[in-house]
């Protein structure tokens, strides 16, 4: 255990002595989560937004006195796409109690951003409102279900709200009537996952990148350089053996890793991300190391050199990095870089982390987000085993 202790010791101070480790293992993550996080903080909130209308009103159908028609057409108006633009609005719309409940259950989720209710007699209403009879009929006012300190549902609701105030404006000219229509607010509180954080979707990714380029560079580093000096040589006429070594350089990775990560999460936390922290997370957070660490080794094992094994592991970086996942969603990538995407292990490695920290919903099974990187970690080992030279 001594031996093992010195090595890791050895190695772990080498790190921290080389300006090159320290930026790309320590500086570059944290960086990336910086520049990323502030320039992309309101990702996932699309400029276009969505609208349920649901359409109860029920008398003068067909009629010019069908009034709410009037809203609901103006409405559809502004969800035409012009000049291949894409719409400020997109508009469902339905008639039915069980419409408004679905509504309502995917406003609390951010399916959709605000939610028009057109009541049963709301034609009565103003049709008696037009005839200077208001007393006639009770007040039936239309009724907009939206989100406190939600950017789009704010959006939304200025659209729903400019409508209304329009309609307003035209019927006050036809009646001499003002101000007839004033819709009512109902706010809802969201449900369990419901706001997507660009940041804490971020901060999950550097999380992999970061554990991910330890390992790949690290690994590399330590054993091809040594390997090419003859230091691996020298330290195994030692009383040292392979797995004292082994044991050593694992070891002065994953404390490297680990001050990675409470770096990561204080910065995070300091932008604003809220991450949950369950064994499910720190499951998947042991995965994570268990399944990048054999990655350098496997590197390792097809270089002849340290420049040969620097390059190849860039090669692997950028791979694991942009067709993981870690940085942007992979959903709209073409068909060819979404079957890479799904057949490395990174990619896995972020759903499970993102879905086990209250990020987002994992679009893969939790089967597969443990099972592919599993496969991927025995094949990297065995393969290192069988074919990595300890000297050239």
């Amino acid at each position: 255990m001594k031996r093992v202790f010195a090595i890791f010791k050895a190695l772990f101070l080498s790190n921290l002595k080389s300006p090159a480790s320290l930026f790309w293992t320590i500086i570059f993550p944290v960086m990336l989560l910086l520049i990323l996080g502030s320039i992309f903080l309101n990702v996932g909130k699309s400029v276009s937004v969505k609208v349920a209308v649901v359409n109860e009103s029920s008398t003068f159908k067909g009629t010019n006195m069908d009034f709410a028609s009037h809203i609901v057409k103006a409405l559809k108006d502004m969800s035409k796409a012009t000049d291949d633009k894409t719409p400020l609005l997109t508009i469902e719309s339905g008639t039915t109690q069980s419409f408004l409940q679905n509504s309502i259950k995917e406003l609390k989720i951010d399916k959709i951003d605000a939610v028009l209710v057109i009541p049963k007699l709301f034609n009565t209403y103003l049709y008696a409102r037009a005839l200077h009879f208001p007393s006639k009929v009770k007040n039936e006012s239309l009724v907009i279900y939206t989100q406190r300190n939600s950017q789009s549902s704010n959006i939304a609701f200025s659209i729903l709200d400019s409508v209304v105030s329009a309609f307003n404006r035209e019927f006050m000219k036809h009646s001499g009537v003002t101000n007839i229509v004033i819709p009512e607010t109902e706010y809802v509180s969201m449900g369990k996952g419901s706001s997507f954080s660009y940041v804490k979707f971020l901060v999950t990714g550097i999380i992999v990148m970061a554990f991910m380029t330890v390992a790949l560079f690290g690994v590399t580093d330590d054993l091809l350089v040594q390997r090419e000096k003859k230091v691996l040589r020298r330290i195994f006429v030692a009383p040292v053996d392979r797995s004292h070594y082994l044991f050593g350089m694992t070891l002065s990775n994953v404390v490297l890793e680990f001050v990675q990560l409470a770096l990561i999460l204080v910065v995070g936390i300091w932008m604003g991300a809220k991450l949950k922290f369950g064994p499910d997370a720190f499951f998947y957070l042991l995965l994570t190391l268990f399944v990048m660490m054999p990655l350098g080794f496997f590197v390792a094992s097809f270089a002849k050199s340290a420049n040969s094994g620097n390059a190849l592991a860039s090669i692997f970086n950028f791979l694991f990095m942009f067709l993981g996942g870690l940085f942007f969603p992979i959903s709209g990538v073409p068909f060819a870089l979404k079957v890479v995407a799904y057949s490395i292990p990174t990619t896995y490695l972020a759903n499970g982390l993102r879905d086990s920290m209250g990020v987002s919903p994992s679009p893969t099974p939790t089967y597969l987000n443990i099972l592919v990187p599993i496969i991927w970690a025995v094949v990297m080992t065995l393969y290192s085993i069988r074919y990595f030279k300890w000297e050239v």
